[in-house]
């Protein structure tokens, strides 16, 4: 697939690189003018829904579709293909992701296209999944593509191959199934390090939201993937740069994950209005923070995870007060979500209320048993002394995370190191 000794994550776009640095500033938010979204699907009758979709719009010819998944969710195939079997669609399966999305298993599923020729895409899965087959699509219709330089500026004509490309999450979190971005991992560095493909054309052309697919997550993935959700929308409410129909993705996102998060973590499968709920959360978190930026605790976030193995969701939740406090120094708009979190901002100075919400934030993450500081985590647990050794190495994965060119604060190495410093016991950014 990829040319391994020409090519890697440390390749970054000049071009794109002096486009981040300039939309770094409010100003240039303005040509944020466009809102892209699938369309979404939810509800009892989705999946019979998406069938009479493809049953209107496929030829005879055209009803071939590759079902992608993992191993775990290789069992939502089955009734998926089921349905399509109604309206003479042929399905076959390819459960070949793998977790973190490393780009290598790409040539499997780019011979298994050659020799099917599916005109249609369902990806079933969380973000794995997602983003995975996002960057098939790429490396089916245009195999010559660089991964590592795709640029969102340029054009890069696919759906000449897949008419439809279907996403179906099986958690509520990443917000995949909504947005522009494919989250991978380089296994050619040491250790793999993640990086991001971003393009419009990568978004699904239908987000099918089948409650029954995540009812049955267990309470660390509930709780992690929820994180994610919730840091989607706060981290890029804050950030500076929003439109209103962002912001209101991202205020009502808010607003349901602080309701039912608690509620699913607890009861799981038994509380389905809890998951639902959730679940479009999520998909609202992907499109309020597609639409503006994620915070900085995604490029923390990465780099912790990939480093040290640890959950994304839980990487980027725990991260998430520090983003807040980080981005305090240059907006007001964390003000907004106070009443969200029960605060109320009356007769306030701005230091009460600040103390007051990263509290309430932290109680918040506390209160589903997520790590608000590194010593807190528990999968893995991870010493002092090993994270201070790591120290360097995720300050560099951070601060060449292309995240990290978004983020609209000022930032280098040293502030970077001094928010992982803080990170440690889970100290108040002051600076």
């Amino acid at each position: 697939m990829e040319n391994k000794s020409e090519q890697n994550s440390d390749q970054v776009n000049e071009q794109l690189i002096a486009l981040m640095n300039l939309l770094k500033s409010r100003a240039p938010g303005g040509i944020l003018t466009s809102f892209r979204s699938p369309q979404v699907i939810f509800g009892f009758t989705a999946l019979n829904r998406i069938k009479n979709y493809l049953d209107g719009n496929l030829e005879e010819e055209e009803r071939r579709v590759l079902i992608i998944t993992d191993d775990f969710t290789e069992k939502f195939a089955a009734p998926i293909s089921n349905v399509f079997s109604k309206i003479n669609i042929v399905s076959k399966v390819w459960s070949g992701v793998k977790p973190e999305a490393p780009i290598d298993i790409i040539d499997e599923a780019v011979k298994m296209c050659e020799d099917f020729k599916p005109r249609v895409f369902v990806a079933i899965g969380g973000g794995s999944v997602l983003d995975t087959t996002k960057v098939l699509m790429i490396k089916y219709e245009k195999p010559e593509t660089n991964l590592f330089t795709v640029s969102a500026l340029e054009p890069l004509g696919l759906r000449k191959k897949i008419k439809y490309f279907i996403a179906i999450p099986t958690t509520s979190g990443t917000g995949s199934e909504a947005t522009l971005a494919s989250m991978l991992t380089d296994i050619n560095t040491d250790p793999p390090k993640k990086f991001t493909v971003s393009h419009p054309e990568l978004i699904p052309d239908y987000a099918v939201l089948i409650t029954e697919f995540v009812q049955d997550m267990p309470p660390f993935l509930t709780m992690a993937t929820g994180l994610d959700a919730l840091t989607h929308a706060a981290g890029s409410y804050i950030s500076n740069i929003g439109t209103p129909f962002a912001d209101a993705m991202n205020i009502y996102a808010i607003k349901e994950i602080i309701k039912y998060l608690p509620r699913a973590y607890k009861y799981g499968a038994k509380d389905i209005e809890a998951r639902s709920h959730m679940q479009i959360a999520a998909t609202m978190a992907g499109l309020g923070f597609i639409h503006s930026r994620v915070g900085i605790d995604h490029a923390l976030g990465h780099s912790l995870g990939k480093v040290l193995n640890v959950h994304h969701g839980l990487c980027v939740g725990m991260f998430l007060p520090y983003t807040i406090a980080f981005q305090m120094k240059i907006t007001e708009r964390w003000k907004d979500l106070c009443p969200l979190f029960g605060i109320d901002t009356k007769n306030k100075d701005n230091n009460e209320l600040s103390m007051e919400f990263l509290r309430s934030v932290k109680e918040f993450i506390h209160s589903i048993d997520g790590p608000v500081c590194v010593k807190e985590i528990k999968k893995p647990i991870i010493t002092e002394e090993e994270y201070y050794k790591n120290l360097d190495l995720l300050v560099n994965y951070a601060e060449t995370d292309p995240v990290a060119y978004m983020v609209t604060r000022y930032i280098d190495s040293e502030v970077i190191k001094r928010i992982f410093e803080y990170a440690w016991d889970g100290k108040t950014i002051d600076f």
